[in-house]
């Protein structure tokens, strides 16, 4: 079994389609990918039949479920089987969402594959990987380490500090068992530029280094109309100057945890109104439209609400606002996201956790809007962490989120990247 841990869009996926190819075509393999879901599969089997000769492409899938009509038409991709007994087996590689190959441990045979290659890994909870391993004589993990936890629909408390924290993601705690596991890391990401690896990576990556891989050039934006000098115009001159990612606050108000913050949501709708007004460019790519912004909020209802004004100000859907689980794995020229902690009268461990914020903040290409209000630092010089609120020798996501936003607060302050309304 091994590791390999990746920070945001540093080809992850492209490394296992490697792996895969490598291991089916080079070395005469049987190969197992698992996915966290369906549709992440499918995005392996169009880029397996896509980008490599032609080889033994198979489904393992649900009969209730249908495969795209694309996949469907392509004549690498063997019809999907519902049962490991109607696979095809020997050289080659079947491709499925870990659940079904969970369910079907009990039909495969040991070893069914000589390689499990587990993409998207941490999105994965351990429990269903430990099943999996039976299944392969190798297991390869792969997956980044800063992304939002599994989502898990039991209480996890229980298992905290148990001998198997089967909640847990699969390579931590796979890691966390067997230390001795051999692990690499992807060293450079090219989904964004340098200024944004600055501050992303010591925040929220402190024991992954990375770069990035893109030349600064290459992440230049430009605004064809100049500002007028507001807080929102000067936001978006400090982007088209190199800034990255910067922060627009309105002025300190309570609004509590979960409620929509309507000021906030016109704030948001208004940066990506002004933004396309000024006629935003992505220099070697062209001019971006409403479908190359997107809104991020931890909140449905609050999100909500920028899309009511979005509306208003006449952008319709194509550009979208959704929460960080359903942005992972997307991206965007522009982003607009809202901080977890804007205007929190308690700072909570679910504008803690630190996967979350780090989602949002490595969604964009060229550059991300920070808006909230004035007080997050004066919230988190006040913040009193309990250390009693979580079993003993169990992690404490909550601490970690605390130094994540403290460490990238102060970055964004020192650097001179927050402008205040007043």
């Amino acid at each position: 079994m091994s590791s390999v841990d990746s920070p945001p869009g540093a080809g992850k996926t492209r490394l296992v389609e490697g792996v895969v190819a490598t291991a089916v075509q080079r070395l005469g393999l049987s190969v197992a990918v698992a996915t966290p879901r369906a549709e992440q599969s499918f995005d392996v089997l169009r880029r397996l039949s896509a980008n490599f000769d032609p080889m033994q492409i198979e489904v393992l899938q649900s009969n209730r479920r249908f495969l795209p009509s694309d996949l469907r038409a392509d004549p690498q991709v063997a019809a999907p089987v519902s049962s490991p007994g109607d696979l095809l087996g020997g050289r080659g590689v079947v491709v499925g969402a870990a659940s079904k190959f969970v369910a079907s441990v009990p039909r495969f045979r040991y070893p069914q594959f000589q390689l499990l290659v587990c993409d998207e890994a941490y999105q994965l909870p351990a429990k269903d990987i430990d099943p999996l391993v039976t299944i392969a004589e190798q297991v390869l993990l792969v997956g980044d380490p800063g992304q939002l936890p599994p989502l898990v629909k039991a209480d996890p408390a229980r298992f905290e500090a148990a001998r198997y924290r089967v909640h847990r993601p699969a390579p931590e705690e796979l890691l966390r068992r067997y230390p001795g596991i051999p692990r690499e890391q992807l060293p450079a990401t090219f989904c964004f530029p340098q200024a944004t690896v600055d501050l992303v990576q010591p925040s929220f990556y402190p024991h992954l280094p990375f770069g990035s891989g893109v030349p600064d050039e290459e992440r230049r934006f430009h605004l064809r109309a100049a500002g007028i000098g507001t807080p929102i115009d000067r936001a978006l001159d400090l982007l088209a100057e190199g800034a990255s990612v910067v922060g627009i606050l309105a002025p300190e108000k309570p609004v509590g945890q979960g409620g929509v913050d309507d000021e906030i949501a016109a704030i948001m709708a208004r940066m990506c109104r002004r933004a396309l007004d000024r006629g935003p460019e992505w220099e070697g790519e062209g001019r971006l439209g409403p479908a190359d912004i997107g809104c991020a909020d931890a909140h449905v209802a609050s999100g909500a609400a920028v899309r009511r004004h979005l509306l208003a100000d006449g952008i319709r859907e194509e550009l979208v606002v959704e929460t960080p689980e359903i942005w992972q794995g997307l991206q965007r020229p522009l982003m607009v996201v809202k901080h977890t902690l804007s205007g929190l009268l308690r700072v909570d461990p679910f504008s803690l956790q630190p996967g979350r914020t780090c989602v949002m903040l490595s969604r964009h290409q060229v550059g991300c809007v920070i808006v909230g209000r004035d007080g997050v630092g004066e919230a988190l010089d006040r913040y009193q962490h309990d250390s009693g609120a979580r079993a003993s020798a169990a992690e404490d996501a909550t601490w970690s989120g605390w130094r994540a936003r403290a460490t990238l607060w102060e970055q964004l302050e020192r650097s001179g990247r927050l402008i205040r309304i007043a």
